[in-house]
């Protein structure tokens, strides 16, 4: 933590610190919890949460739509900077996956007849056929 004189913290928080401050007022735990119990990895998710679920979207939803009850024409995305980070990240979710096959390999993998019949499952094929078989 920072150095302490007469009580006081020493300087600006950096950018790291406020993230992690933010955290922890979201979730209603203290900063140290975070800071000494929290595994980084959870924190890197909570963070993740955050940014594509931003704290008072519902609020900003429910107020979207009752000004649209008295007849506001406009969007919600223009109004609200929450519904519009959701937004966002909705378009971002729906773009194509670049790992996906495309083309003339993805035709001859449509058009197999009986796909591969090598004989290999995934893994978690195979525990479901042993524990039928018991």
């Amino acid at each position: 933590m920072r150095p302490r004189r007469k009580g006081k913290v020493c300087g600006k928080l950096t950018g790291q610190e406020e993230v992690i401050y933010e955290v922890a007022f979201n979730l209603g735990i203290p900063v140290y919890e975070i800071e000494n119990k929290m595994p980084y990895t959870e924190l890197l998710k909570w963070i993740s949460f955050f940014n594509s679920r931003p704290v008072g979207w519902r609020e900003d939803q429910r107020t979207f739509l009752i000004l649209k009850s008295f007849g506001f024409k406009g969007k919600a995305e223009d109004l609200f900077a929450s519904l519009k980070q959701i937004k966002t990240n909705q378009i971002d979710n729906q773009k194509p996956d670049k790992a996906l096959p495309k083309g003339k390999f993805l035709e001859k993998m449509l058009s197999a007849v009986n796909g591969d019949d090598s004989g290999w499952k995934p893994n978690w094929e195979n525990k479901n056929v042993n524990k039928d078989k018991s």
